[in-house]
């Protein structure tokens, strides 16, 4: 039987948790390119040790409301925490075609800010359980 110090797990956990939070940003970017965006800014914010702040600002194509509004929808599905473990991994992997669906999954909130020809703004919230 493998034993774990608390050291070795916290760190494990925080590897794992970075790992989400950079799926989660490859996929915004990824649909942030794809809108023909060429400005395209990060910013991470790490409120508390469990509390992430992602804002995604680019100056692409922007969505009608229409869009915007089910952008909205996928983003802020219910958390599946116990789907977390599996489909974090997926996040943000070009081979995987249900980005935007895994995102909202492993987010609290999101707010999305876009109209067509002005590029959009999308902001997340993830909470670690």
């Amino acid at each position: 039987m493998t034993s774990y110090s608390a050291s070795k797990l916290k760190e494990a956990i925080l590897k794992e948790e970075n790992n989400k939070i950079q799926g989660i940003v490859n996929e915004l970017v990824s649909n942030a390119l794809n809108a023909k965006a060429s400005d395209v800014v990060v910013h991470i914010k790490r409120e508390t040790e469990d509390n992430t702040v992602i804002t995604v600002k680019d100056d692409g194509e922007g969505m009608d409301k229409e869009t915007a509004k089910k952008v909205h929808h996928l983003l802020n599905q219910p958390n599946k925490t116990e789907y977390e473990d599996y489909y974090g991994n997926l996040t943000g992997n070009p081979m995987s075609s249900s980005g935007l669906n895994i995102v909202g999954m492993l987010l609290d909130e999101a707010t999305v800010d876009s109209k067509a020809d002005d590029g959009t703004t999308i902001t997340v919230y993830r909470r670690k359980k």
